[in-house]
């Protein structure tokens, strides 16, 4: 009987151990990963103050909601600020299928047409996202 429950255990073991390691080797198997299937239809961001926000589009317009809620609260804006890979602060608006962007918010400077954000997560990582990963 005790070998029975012993190799009951072992097996049980064995299973998890085995289950934990195939999911270590599926998930993040590149330190940068820029387009994550988890993150579909949202994105994280650091605005240009260094706050944390979670944002999606909703009927053409960004939707946005603070990690902190205090002193700023969920909200819609046709606009979404945020840090770029290299650093610095930019403006996107949905155009479309596609996002215009202007650096630095400058509307008034050169607009580039872009089939995806290139921003930086609240960890700092790159991070991409198109419309499509980002409507609800």
């Amino acid at each position: 009987m005790t070998k029975i429950v012993l190799g009951i255990l072992a097996a049980a073991i064995c299973t998890i151990v085995g289950a934990r390691l195939a999911f270590e080797a599926t998930t993040h198997t590149t330190p940068h990963a820029v387009n994550e299937a988890w993150a579909q239809n949202k994105m994280e961001f650091v605005a240009w103050n260094g706050n944390r926000w979670t944002a999606w589009i909703r009927d053409g317009a960004f939707e946005h909601r603070p990690q902190e809620e205090g002193n700023w609260h969920p909200h819609s804006n046709s606009t979404l600020a945020f840090i770029d890979w290299n650093g610095a602060p930019a403006q996107a608006k949905v155009e479309g299928d596609k996002f215009l962007i202007a650096h630095h918010g400058d509307w008034n400077g050169p607009i580039e047409q872009e089939s995806a954000l290139h921003y930086r997560d609240w960890t700092g990582e790159h991070r991409l996202r198109t419309v499509k990963q980002l409507q609800r």
